[in-house]
């Protein structure tokens, strides 16, 4: 069974309210950054579909307390789980250098990987979408907001 992520933006507005926003990148990708089927990614943010073994960046959140009407409304499908959220000045924050043992061979986690970077493991488009992302954060706070289905 294939599993998928549902990404969407949401930034923050001067009386602190978080409101979503369209993503530049969705003729790209779809509704949201990071929005492709890509199980090493899924394992690093949320520790979900994890055959790498890699260390995710935060285990599952849950939704934020004051997520958006419009995402609470649609994250409600019983089919979506792992709900989570990262700020994008923790994503922008994280150290890429770092180096872990990437455990997926053919699809299947073996007892002995190969070492890699993060950076190398996320690759270049990565990248460029969290650069967008963070040229977004340089003008209001921003987050992503995330769930998966099967």
């Amino acid at each position: 069974m294939v599993c998928d992520i549902h990404t969407h933006v949401e930034q923050q507005d001067s009386d602190g309210t978080w409101r979503r926003v369209e993503w530049p990148g969705a003729e790209r990708h779809g509704s949201g950054p990071f929005d492709w089927s890509n199980y090493g990614l899924f394992a690093f943010f949320a520790g979900v579909r994890n055959y790498s073994a890699v260390p995710p960046l935060a285990e599952p959140r849950g939704l934020p307390a004051d997520v958006s009407s419009s995402l609470l409304a649609e994250s409600r499908d019983t089919d979506f789980h792992s709900h989570s959220w990262l700020s994008v000045a923790e994503l922008a924050g994280f150290d890429y250098a770092q180096t872990f043992e990437d455990r997926r061979e053919g699809g299947m986690t073996v007892a002995r990987g190969v070492r890699t970077t993060y950076r190398a493991f996320l690759g270049a488009e990565f990248f460029r979408t969290l650069a967008a992302l963070s040229s977004m954060n340089a003008v209001r706070p921003t987050r992503l907001v995330f769930w998966f289905d099967n």
